[in-house]
């Protein structure tokens, strides 16, 4: 969970794109004015003007003249598109998701590290049912500041969980666990029983179950959750929902993925 170090060759261009366009795809952020895009980069006004237009020239940047802001373009969702169909193990838990919004009735997520200390929504698959918990593909949040994060320093080394831990653990609701020593615990527990429980710890009224996504080879890829509100979720339902994830994460990581592409 280090941060990565600049590569030899590097573009000082090509970053900037690439950060307007992660800045853009994160839902707080989805839409910003020049002044709003350069300060959120911490880079001048006419740098940024110069790639933005060349980005909307690609069109993977639009940008809106009555209301003077910037965001995705549609070429941006081609690209999007086409990244998922060559990701082979996204492709592959579609039909898990799936199966895990209809089984459970609550909206099912899969949720990956996508910097050192940040973890995202990759996928989703909304429930049919009328009360649902509606999520943001591309929402991201601090490792400790969600229970996923749970999942990965349970796989993580020894130096890495301690890393994220030294920063220690911010109190969001009555429910979190800020003590050191019980969060490791839980970590250690949760390993053991390949499912986790999380009512209301982090976002009031809501409550999530939650397995690891393993490769065939036993390593970390994310994790598949399913999200409800808890009023809805008392012990009965509880029960049924975490039989419903333990089987599917046991037998994805088991398959080694292998599903039909559907």
């Amino acid at each position: 969970m280090k941060q990565a170090q600049r590569p030899k060759y590097f573009s000082p261009a090509a970053d900037l794109a690439s950060r307007i366009l992660e800045l853009l795809s994160r839902y707080r952020t989805k839409e910003g004015t020049l002044t709003e895009i350069s300060n959120a980069l911490g880079a001048s006004k006419a740098t940024c003007l110069r790639v933005l237009k060349t980005l909307v020239w690609h069109r993977l940047v639009r940008y809106d003249e009555r209301t003077r802001r910037y965001s995705l373009g549609i070429q941006s969702v081609v690209v999007g598109i086409r990244a998922e169909e060559n990701i082979d193990y996204l492709l592959q838990l579609r039909p898990y998701l799936r199966e895990a919004a209809e089984k459970t009735d609550m909206t099912a997520v899969l949720v990956q590290q996508v910097s050192y200390d940040r973890m995202m929504y990759v996928a989703k698959q909304e429930s049919d049912s009328r009360a649902r918990v509606t999520v943001s593909v591309g929402n991201r949040f601090p490792i400790t500041g969600v229970s996923y994060g749970k999942w990965l320093l349970a796989y993580a080394s020894a130096e890495e969980r301690e890393a994220v831990l030294a920063e220690g653990l911010r109190q969001h609701t009555e429910a979190t666990v800020t003590d050191l020593d019980d969060y490791r615990a839980q970590l250690k527990a949760i390993r053991d029983a390949g499912v986790l429980i999380s009512r209301e710890e982090y976002v009031p009224g809501i409550c999530a179950v939650s397995c690891p996504v393993l490769d065939h080879e036993g390593r970390f890829l994310g994790v598949i959750a399913v999200l409800g509100f808890a009023s809805a979720c008392d012990d009965d339902m509880l029960a049924s929902v975490v039989e419903t994830m333990r089987e599917i994460g046991q037998r994805y990581s088991q398959g080694g993925g292998d599903v039909d592409r559907v």
